[in-house]
């Protein structure tokens, strides 16, 4: 056995994600010892405060948010192991991918925010999705998905896209009929319809987003944007690469890629138009680029191909480095 695979296998086996894992753990720690400042600190829940506010910034939040981030890698892992959208293993390298991401800009790791909690949302709810694929009887599972997205709204009006990818979801899973329709719909609306009828939350209480001019110039972090251009540039090239195997997939791992392909686009789409909280996407986008590299990993041949994964992991703890100097 050469060299280049047991590279390839190292990559490709659990013990790289320990290594990513605690290479995750170690820039949280950091950054808080570092005194950074929270990744997020808007406010723009409908009824109740975003995330970002339930807690002070330091250890404890640290805590909450490294074991949210590394539950929600894991279930990844373990979505692809369930529906196999990821042909050709069990594509562990996603898992270590998305952690490295992570890590990429430290604040996502140290901080508890509207992003960590939209990540989950969005693993959740795609495991409730993926398990509907054509079954008659799905009505509950679409009520799930979509009363958890209207109660999330409470907290961030951000997720109100991710309503639109899932509705796009329910018609890839084939389950958008009548009666899924109107599951979807009173998914949505019996959240409030609870909390309004204990009388937790007013009406008169809403509070409208504050709807900002997309890219402002005065406010803008040049770097935070180039980071993010360039980093949906390498997924589209790399969705656009993968996209020529993955028709040739059977149907249920095509509807799963499906999925992911349009939260790719959503969540690059929302990220020009709402830059003010751009770094509330960086985890979902972050688990869409990590998806993409799984399977250019798995779908290539060549023993080199360790090579781009090293320069990514490379890069990664570069910038990691460079954000929590400068």
């Amino acid at each position: 056995m050469n060299n280049e695979v047991i590279i390839n296998r190292f990559l490709e086996g659990r013990a790289f994600n320990v290594a990513a894992a605690v290479l995750f753990v170690a820039a949280a720690v950091a950054y808080v010892a570092s005194g950074g400042e929270p990744a997020g600190n808007s406010d723009s829940g409908a009824f109740f405060p975003s995330c970002n506010l339930w807690m002070p910034a330091g250890v404890a939040q640290m805590l909450l948010n490294v074991a949210c981030v590394v539950a929600a890698g894991y279930l990844l892992k373990y979505l692809n192991r369930l529906h196999g959208f990821i042909r050709g293993g069990n594509a562990a390298i996603m898992l270590s991918a998305f952690l490295m991401l992570q890590l990429a800009t430290p604040a996502l790791a140290g901080c508890f925010f509207e992003g960590t909690l939209m990540l989950v949302v969005v693993l959740l709810s795609a495991y409730m999705l993926f398990n509907t694929y054509h079954q008659r009887y799905s009505a509950r599972s679409v009520f799930l998905i979509f009363a958890l997205i209207g109660f999330y709204a409470m907290f961030q009006f951000m997720a109100l896209y991710l309503a639109v990818v899932l509705i796009v979801g329910t018609m890839q899973m084939r389950v958008l009929g009548l009666r899924g329709f109107i599951a979807m719909l009173l998914g949505l609306l019996t959240p409030y319809w609870i909390c309004y009828g204990f009388g937790i939350i007013s009406f008169d209480d809403f509070d409208m987003p504050d709807v900002r001019a997309a890219w402002n110039v005065e406010e803008i972090s040049w770097r935070l944007a180039a980071t993010c251009a360039l980093s949906a540039l390498a997924t589209l090239l790399l969705l656009l690469s993968n996209m020529v195997h993955i028709i040739s997939y059977n149907a249920k791992r095509r509807a799963c890629n499906g999925f992911f392909t349009v939260l790719t686009m959503a969540t690059i789409i929302m990220m020009a138009i709402d830059s003010d909280n751009v770094m509330a996407y960086m985890p979902t986008f972050n688990v869409c680029l990590a998806v993409q590299v799984g399977h250019a990993f798995t779908i290539s041949k060549n023993d080199k191909r360790y090579i781009p994964v090293l320069v990514l992991c490379v890069l990664c703890v570069g910038m990691c480095i460079y954000n929590l100097c400068y």
